[in-house]
């Protein structure tokens, strides 16, 4: 008999989020879009009558949630009475005398894990499955990792690790060296990563299903499959609204205003440029006669957001020709800066030469 499941985590609901250059509204309506995304993850396991719901850690920010926000996650559970949803707590949810998971009733179908010093065994006679997991009790780090060396299952049910951790050995995020385990359980659902990472045929982080920053890459989602004793089937279906996107661009100074901005607005498909987040990692060197503050201004009407990340240095055309430079407090600032690559001399040079421009008063 095949086990219909669903296996998520890094979900994150209530994220604060740090990235410096999102507004305050972006930040909000970052929030609600990951909310979204968690309500369609029930509505599939509603439709498409999942048995098993798997949420590997980091189910909302512990510091950030509100009581209103609990009611609500517990109230979806409670729309799929049908579906199993097993949740271990990981770093930013941590099962502990203070935690959230405690300040709500939850419907009969949830299963909280909440043993942090040793293995929790959930056992469901009716579909044979057993499910092994452990909680964090902090935000900080986890070193239990004998207690998920010292396992023993059954062999004649279908076995499941769900666990919130970390496959590098050198790691303090409960590191597990999951070829050491992996012959123990027919699928490990694993949590703590949030791009997805198939690291065995039987083991697999989801990863996030929405991203949450520039080193988030690829395509996010949840894991679907169906749990079989030595045969379980998976595989990562990308839900993700959005998409965070870095494109390098390197320029030449021989490069016009007009050029470097096509080369930003068409960098990307106009589809991803009106719907992601999109860095642009600039590099290489730009005429000092062009202006980059204006370009990246302009080209903002292009994109639902972009940012800059500048690395590139201003020089001047190797066959230019200075003449009256004492009439032309531009031309004579850029010739002090010449041939200079040294990068706190570049910010200083850039900062100066848009006050020059812009005529504007630096405070």
């Amino acid at each position: 008999m095949k086990i219909k499941f669903i296996h998520t985590s890094d979900i994150h609901l209530g994220k604060k989020f740090e990235i410096t250059n999102f507004s305050l509204k972006e930040r909000e309506k970052r929030r609600q879009e990951i909310w979204d995304t968690f309500e369609e993850i029930v509505k599939a396991a509603k439709l498409e009558k999942t048995e098993y719901l798997f949420i590997a850690g980091d189910l909302a920010e512990g510091e950030y949630i509100n009581f209103k926000s609990l009611k609500s996650i517990s109230q979806k559970f409670g729309s799929i009475p049908d579906t199993r949803v097993i949740i271990t707590c990981g770093k930013n949810d941590p099962y502990n005398i203070n935690s959230m998971y405690e300040y709500v009733q939850w419907p009969k179908n949830v299963y909280i894990v909440k043993n942090t010093e040793s293995i929790e065994k959930l056992n469901f006679n009716d579909t044979n499955v057993c499910i092994y997991s452990m909680s964090w009790d902090n935000h900080e780090y986890n070193d239990k990792t004998q207690a998920v060396y010292d396992i023993s299952v059954d062999e004649n049910k279908i076995n499941v690790l769900l666990l919130c951790c970390d496959i590098d050995s050198e790691s303090k995020l409960l590191p597990i060296n999951i070829d050491i385990i992996k012959n123990k359980f027919d699928y490990c659902a694993l949590g703590g990563k949030h791009n997805f990472c198939a690291s065995r045929a039987n083991a697999a982080y989801c990863g996030s299903p929405e991203p949450l920053g520039f080193d988030e890459t690829e395509d996010h989602g949840v894991i679907k499959g169906t749990l079989e004793k030595k045969n379980t089937e998976y595989k990562m279906h990308p839900i993700a609204k959005r998409r965070f996107i870095t494109r390098p661009i390197k320029l030449d100074a021989s490069y016009s205003f007009n050029k470097i901005l096509d080369l930003i607005k068409f960098s990307g498909d106009t589809f991803s440029n009106i719907k992601d987040y999109v860095k642009i990692e600039l590099s290489g060197t730009v005429n000092t006669d062009v202006s980059m503050e204006e370009i990246e201004n302009e080209a903002k009407q292009f994109f639902y957001y972009i940012e800059f990340e500048e690395s590139y240095i201003y020089k001047n055309p190797e066959d230019k020709i200075y003449e009256h430079n004492e009439f032309n407090i531009i031309e004579s600032y850029k010739m002090q800066f010449e041939n200079q690559n040294d990068k706190i001399e570049q910010q200083a040079f850039k900062l100066g030469l848009d006050v020059l421009r812009k005529e504007k008063v630096v405070n």
